[in-house]
């Protein structure tokens, strides 16, 4: 029978983290179907019953795993039973970590589901589906259990005040937005990167250390959530406090999600990371050292090389921590999708990942660079031309093995650009592969969905299991109808130097960075909720330029009337901002900019992009470049 295997823990890490120096092997028993594989980490199909094996023990110990409900509604529960009263958990969607009691002498634990994972989600696939579990662990570390249980028992609460439209929540965050570092190495700043801005944004709180201290002092904001993301504009490999913030993390079972340009992944910095629950986002955005230079510096190659020794250390796909390589599309790099997609499948990184770069009015960033001016505002891409590169990187992600998650589909995918969007392929379902164990039927194995992230490492939304072959209408209903637009208010609060945030995209700080316990249901809050239970767009959506989901209804002319025209208006009155800035001078200037701006981008750009800036041009399209 496979075993678990802990990979890639540095001896110091085993040594001072219990959950790992009492691990013992867990046996897939019967119930289980065979090995799968979900970006490149296994997996296995729970049926409606099904049990873990293990040595017997004199002392108790604690089952953890990872499973995956389709469910958004709650209304599937799973029952463990091991040895002691059962256990029972209602199953929140998505993946989330659970936690067993283990009594001693106990030597198997035996799991029951109430409810299948509807047939018609997978078609002639002959078993019988409940949910996806991946890492077994079992460990005698009970202040990890605590950590697990509470971090569930509030995502469940969370999940079902979302559901029932509660606006004041008596559950925290399950994401956790944190700054864990203010200072990078890039010096100057990468183009796109509004360095001095941002900083001024700081105020006060601009050396704020971010240690243990500050964990402590978010109390059960930081306890009760199950992953953290880091936004901290900055390096986090030049940290002081970097290991002992890592020990806590996972000593505790979260998720960090952490950004990097990769240019100091040193053996030493790659040892701190291996074998970690860690989602790592590494910031290339270039398929050739030319474009790269344009945007940073010198220093592609040299990154492609510590990506390397990374995914060695690791033991390639699969291994901890879990890299994604990160693109987002701009005038100067559009061409190089397809090479970036070679270079993501060369380096067997865990997955790519399609970012638009935020939308904003008033950036203005200008940079010559390696014989190049990087204009910010020039560099931002269509609504409908970025659904044309994600249609585009689909394929190419296709054709090279490498798992795809693209951030346009926050929120909604981009389909609504029929016209544009050329629909993925469905997954295609292989021939049925023996199981397991004898007493499990044979299966065909599915092609298991990969994550759509969202912006800057945001929470991850699964998407569907199976392409159905019955129209959408037609199928079972997972819940999902019943929760909002947009899950953000609800779920994430981002806690940074520059001021508390509601969601990753959010345009103003709606507190000061230690008003994190009054922000979460304060009157911002609580109104930005009540309009999206409602149905509608708060003035706090409206006003964050960068709202993928306000962006793309928006362009798709799915917005009322009244919204789209004060859209449309703010970012004229920005654009005349912009371009009148050097008094009547500007003013006189400003059709020569835009004419000069539309000759540059019809010379450089491709035709659908040509064809949209035209658009722009004769003022035909108010929407689509957004």
């Amino acid at each position: 029978m496979p075993q678990l295997r802990v990979v890639g823990q540095s001896p110091r890490a085993v040594a001072t983290a219990a959950y790992l120096a009492t691990a013992e092997p867990v046996r897939w028993g019967a119930g289980f179907f065979a090995e799968e594989v979900e970006g490149f980490r296994p997996f296995r199909w729970m049926g409606l019953a099904a049990r873990f094996e293990f040595a017997p023990r004199a002392a108790a110990r604690f089952l953890e795993a990872s499973v995956f409900s389709h469910f958004h509604d709650l209304s599937q529960t799973l029952t463990a039973g091991c040895g002691g009263a059962p256990a029972s958990f209602a199953l929140t969607p998505g993946w989330m970590q659970l936690s067993i009691a283990v009594p001693p002498g106990v030597a198997a634990c035996e799991l029951a589901l109430d409810k299948p994972f509807p047939p018609a989600y997978y078609p002639g696939d002959g078993r019988t589906l409940g949910i996806r579990v991946r890492e077994p662990r079992l460990h005698a570390d009970p202040e990890r259990h605590r950590h697990v249980a509470r971090q569930h028992g509030n995502a469940s609460r969370n999940q079902r005040e979302l559901l029932a439209g509660r606006t004041r929540l008596e559950s925290t965050p399950p994401t956790l937005g944190i700054d864990m570092y203010g200072v990078c190495n890039v010096k100057p700043p990468c183009v796109y990167c509004d360095w001095d801005w941002s900083k001024e944004l700081e105020g006060e709180h601009v050396d704020t250390p971010f240690d243990l201290d500050t964990l402590r002092g978010y109390g059960e904001f930081f306890d009760n959530s199950h992953q953290l993301i880091n936004c901290s504009i900055g390096e986090p490999f030049m940290m002081k406090e970097f290991d002992a913030l890592l020990e806590t993390f996972g000593r505790q079972g979260k998720l960090l999600e952490l950004t990097t340009n990769g240019q100091i992944l040193t053996d030493r910095n790659i040892e701190r990371l291996v074998g970690r629950s860690i989602e790592l986002y590494v910031s290339l955005d270039a398929g050739t050292p030319e474009t790269y230079a344009k945007l940073r510096n010198e220093k592609f190659e040299p990154i492609l090389t510590n990506l390397r020794r990374l995914g060695e250390a690791k033991g390639g796909r699969g291994g901890l921590p879990r890299v994604s390589l990160v693109f987002m599309p701009m005038d100067v790099n559009q061409h190089e999708l397809a090479d970036f997609v070679r270079i993501a499948a060369d380096l067997e990184v865990d997955r790519m990942v399609l970012r638009p770069l935020n939308y904003s009015d008033s950036i203005d960033l200008t940079w010559d660079r390696s014989g190049y001016t990087f204009s910010y505002q020039r560099e931002l891409l269509p609504v409908r031309r970025l659904a044309e590169l994600s249609a585009e990187a689909a394929r190419l992600a296709a054709r090279y093995g490498v798992p795809l998650a693209d951030q346009m589909d926050f929120g909604g995918e981009t389909r609504s650009f029929a016209e544009t969007f050329q629909p993925r392929a469905a997954p295609v379902v292989p021939p049925p592969a023996a199981s397991v164990e004898p007493e499990a039927p044979p299966a065909p194995e599915l092609a298991a969905p990969e994550l759509a992230a969202g912006p800057a490492g945001a929470p991850e939304v699964a998407a569907p299991a199976v392409a159905p072959v019955v129209a959408p209408e037609a199928l079972p209903t997972l819940g999902i109808e019943a929760e909002p637009i947009c899950l953000e208010p609800w779920k994430s609060l981002y806690i940074l130097r520059r001021g508390i945030m509601p969601c990753c995209y959010g345009g103003e700080p709606i507190a000061a960075f230690t008003s994190h316990e009054e922000a979460w249901n304060g009157p911002e809050v609580v109104e930005i909720r009540s309009s999206l239970a409602a149905g509608r767009f708060p003035s706090y959506c409206l006003n964050s330029p960068a709202c993928p989901i306000v962006r793309k209804r928006q362009a798709s002319g799915a917005l009322p009337w009244r919204q789209r025209l004060l859209l449309a208006a703010r970012r004229r009155w920005f654009a005349f901002e912009r371009a009148t800035a050097d008094g009547w001078k500007g003013v006189a200037s400003w059709p020569l900019k835009k004419g000069a701006r539309f000759a540059l981008a019809f010379r450089r750009a491709p035709l659908p992009a040509t064809k949209h800036a035209l658009r722009k041009l004769l003022g035909l399209e108010t929407e689509g470049d957004l």
